[in-house]
């Protein structure tokens, strides 16, 4: 049985890979992003940025970034120095990321899409109401330890949103 959400969004695992390999070159002039099976190590401070896609399918991509690897991140979308690098910098720099790598998944999947605005958090931001169903773990330059991951949740329909009453 074909899972519905990904018929829904036409998009499927190479499209997140190459739309990630473009920005990896365009953006951050690194060679291909490296794929890893490692997951997220314990970081406390780690960088989340969403943006939502709507339209013929409903759903968010995501990125979890390491506080090391968003600045090292940040560095180079900016041309600065680690060490000139600051939280507003960070919450630019991983906006701009995910509003890229969301606005090319949009372009590839089922039409018509909308884009939202990116959300930037420090920490792991979630969303009950979505299944992850593409996901791309990638190492960093020298922490590939400490993986960047990329992921596509879409809004399960089946799955009625709560409200906590006070």
């Amino acid at each position: 049985m074909v899972d519905a959400s990904l018929t829904e969004s036409g998009l499927v695992d190479r499209d997140l890979v190459e739309i990630v390999n473009e920005v990896w070159d365009a953006y951050l002039q690194q060679p291909d992003a490296q794929p890893t099976d490692l997951e997220p190590g314990l970081d406390l401070r780690p960088v989340t940025a969403a943006v939502s896609i709507t339209g013929a399918w409903e759903g968010h991509v995501r990125v979890l970034v390491p506080a090391a690897a968003a600045t090292d991140i940040t560095g180079l979308m900016l041309a600065m120095e680690p060490d000139e690098v600051t939280d507003r910098d960070v919450t630019d720099a991983m906006g701009e990321l995910i509003n890229v790598v969301g606005g090319n998944l949009k372009n590839r999947g089922a039409q018509p899409a909308k884009l939202g605005l990116p959300v930037v958090a420090t920490g792991k931001m979630l969303f009950p109401s979505t299944r992850e169903t593409l996901r791309l773990a990638v190492g960093w330059q020298d922490k590939p330890d400490q993986p960047i991951t990329f992921s596509v949740l879409h809004v399960h329909r089946d799955r009625p949103i709560t409200t906590r009453m006070p």
